[in-house]
C-alpha cells in the first residue's frame, strides 16, 4: 500500500514538474512572439509562422492558468504573466468601441471593403441560379457608403447581371478605378481590384502583384479635401481547410499536407514582397491615405504588423467584438482590414457585415470624419510611426 502511494507521489511529482518545464519553454516562447510582432524584425516565413501562432500561445497559456490553479496556484503567476505582458496584442483580436460623434460637423468619408468573389459568377456555372449573384449585387448596390473598394470585383458588358460598372453608375457611383483587367477575360469583361466613388476621383494608379491580385489607389475628392484610397488583395494562401477536415485516407491527408505547408510558404513569401510595395504607396502619398482590402493574413502576421507600425487600424480603434471577416472554415479569422492615417482621420464607426453571406468574406465598412483643415492641410509624404499601444 505504501509503495503504492510513493509511486503515485513519483508519477504525480514527475508529470508536474514536465508540465512546469513545459510551461516555462511556453513563456520564452510567446515573449518571442511578442519581440517579433512588436518590433516586426524580419520577414522571413519562419518568422511570419511564429508570428500568426500567437493564438495558439494564448491558449495554451490559458490551459496552464486554469491547470495550475487547480493543482498549484502559485504556478500560475507565470501564465498569467505572460498573458499581462499580451495586452498591447489583446486589441488585435477583441475590442469594444461605441460609435464615434461628428458634433464638429466635419467632412465624412464612409468606406466599404468587399471581396466579392466575381459575384459569384463562378457558382452560377454549377448552380444556374443567377438569382443569387443578382441579389449580392443589389445589395451592393444599396449599401450607403461613399466609397466602395472590391477585390474580385467582376464586370461582364454582354451580361445583363454582371454589367455592373454600368449598374454602380447608375446607383451613384460614377466615379471608378480599376486594376488593370488581365487580357484573358475577354472584350468588356474584368476580373480584379476596384474601387467605386460617389465623389469625383482626381487621379488614380494601379499596381498588379500577380495574376488578379493587386492595388488600385484613387483620390478622392471631399469638398476641399483629398483622400487617397487604396484597395489591395494580397496573395491568397490557396488552402481550403473545410477540404482537408474531409479527407479521411491517410495517404490523401500527407499529401495534403505538405501542399499546404508548400502554399503557406509560398504565401507568407509573396505577401511580405506585396507589402513593401503597399508602404511605398502609404510613404509617396501627397494626401491622407486609406488602405483597405483583403489581406489575406491574420493580426498577428509580418504584413499587419508592418502596416501597423504605420498606420491605425479601423476595427481596433471603431470595431466591436471579433470582427472576424472570413465566411469558411475556420470562421474565426479577421483577414479583411482598412488601415488609416490618424494625423487626418478619425474613425467613428466600423462594421462587420457578417449578416451578408453572399461570398466568402464579409463585407466590411468604416466611416472616418476628416479632421479640420489648418491640422492636415501638410500634405507631404510621410514616413513616421503611428503604432501605439
Amino acid at each position: 500500500m505504501k509503495f503504492s502511494l510513493r509511486l503515485g507521489v513519483l508519477v504525480s511529482s514527475f508529470f508536474s514538474s514536465l508540465l512546469w518545464s513545459l510551461n516555462l519553454l511556453l513563456f520564452l516562447y510567446t515573449l518571442l512572439v511578442y519581440y517579433l510582432l512588436y518590433e516586426v524584425p524580419i520577414g522571413h516565413w519562419t518568422a511570419s509562422i511564429l508570428m500568426i501562432s500567437l493564438p495558439v500561445a494564448w491558449a495554451c497559456n490559458l490551459f496552464f492558468i486554469l491547470f495550475w490553479v487547480l493543482v498549484r496556484p502559485w504556478r500560475a503567476v507565470l501564465p498569467v504573466l505572460t498573458m499581462l505582458i499580451g495586452i498591447p496584442f489583446w486589441r488585435r483580436t477583441l475590442t469594444y468601441s461605441q460609435p464615434g460623434s461628428n458634433s464638429e460637423k466635419r467632412p465624412m468619408l464612409q468606406v466599404m471593403s468587399y471581396n466579392a468573389m466575381g459575384f459569384n459568377k463562378y457558382d452560377i456555372v454549377d448552380t444556374q441560379r443567377p438569382d443569387d449573384a443578382n441579389k449580392m449585387i443589389e445589395w451592393v448596390l444599396k449599401e450607403p457608403s461613399d466609397v466602395k473598394c472590391f477585390q474580385e470585383f467582376y464586370n461582364d458588358n454582354s451580361s445583363v447581371v454582371f454589367k455592373t460598372i454600368r449598374r454602380l453608375e447608375k446607383a451613384g457611383y460614377p466615379y471608378y478605378a480599376v486594376l488593370h483587367p488581365p487580357e484573358r477575360e475577354g472584350p468588356g469583361k474584368f476580373f480584379g481590384v476596384a474601387v467605386f466613388s460617389r465623389y469625383p476621383i482626381v487621379k488614380r494608379g494601379d499596381e498588379v502583384f500577380d495574376n488578379f491580385n493587386g492595388l488600385v489607389w484613387a483620390d478622392v475628392k471631399v469638398g476641399a479635401d483629398t483622400v487617397r484610397v487604396i484597395s489591395v488583395h494580397m496573395q491568397s494562401m490557396g488552402i481550403r481547410v473545410g477540404g482537408m477536415l474531409d479527407q479521411t485516407e491517410t495517404n490523401r491527408v500527407k499529401s495534403n499536407t505538405r501542399t499546404v505547408l508548400r502554399q503557406l510558404r509560398q504565401g507568407l513569401t509573396l505577401r511580405r514582397n506585396q507589402i513593401v510595395r503597399v508602404e511605398e504607396f502609404y510613404r509617396n502619398s501627397p494626401h491622407p491615405i486609406i488602405i483597405c482590402g483583403d489581406f489575406n493574413d491574420t493580426p498577428y502576421s509580418y504584413t499587419y504588423g508592418k502596416l501597423r507600425r504605420l498606420l491605425r487600424n479601423a476595427f481596433e480603434d471603431a470595431g466591436r467584438g471579433f470582427g472576424f471577416s472570413y465566411n469558411k472554415a475556420p470562421g474565426f479569422l479577421r483577414i479583411d482590414n482598412q488601415f488609416y492615417n490618424a494625423r487626418f482621420l478619425e474613425p467613428l464607426n466600423y462594421v462587420t457585415y457578417r449578416d451578408v453571406k453572399f461570398s466568402d468574406h464579409y463585407p466590411i465598412m468604416a466611416q472616418y470624419a476628416i479632421k479640420p483643415r489648418e491640422i492636415s492641410k501638410d500634405r507631404t509624404p510621410r514616413t513616421h510611426v503611428e503604432f501605439d499601444f
